[in-house]
């Protein structure tokens, strides 16, 4: 804890009074990406930063890829799994042992969602 004692989130972390210190915690804090960009696209993106329908326009999207990503998901991907018997309830693995005998190993059932 002493060591945090010194530590100022809102204080740079490098010196600002020498010209590498101030150009550290210009590169610290600049995403240098965004030379590359023209002023244009920069104010496209602070467009849609404010956009009052950024929130139902996100729930629609969920909404769409789950309509159809789940269906795919559950073809994709197989819903059927076993389990050895001796690996159940003592119960439920006497019930079957009783109706199907022995030679019974693994059970198969359905996943589901």
């Amino acid at each position: 804890m002493e060591a945090l004692k010194g530590f100022d989130i809102n204080a740079p972390h490098w010196d600002q009074s020498t010209f590498m210190g101030r150009l550290k915690h210009f590169f610290n804090i600049t995403d240098c990406r965004t030379v590359l960009l023209p002023d244009s696209r920069l104010d496209e993106a602070k467009a849609l930063k404010i956009t009052f329908l950024h929130g139902p326009l996100q729930v629609m999207m969920v909404g769409v890829f789950l309509i159809f990503m789940v269906p795919a998901a559950c073809s994709l991907f197989p819903q059927r799994c076993s389990m050895a018997v001796s690996k159940l309830e003592p119960e439920l693995r006497e019930s079957i042992i009783s109706q199907y005998g022995e030679h019974v190993s693994y059970v198969y059932f359905n996943k589901g969602l």
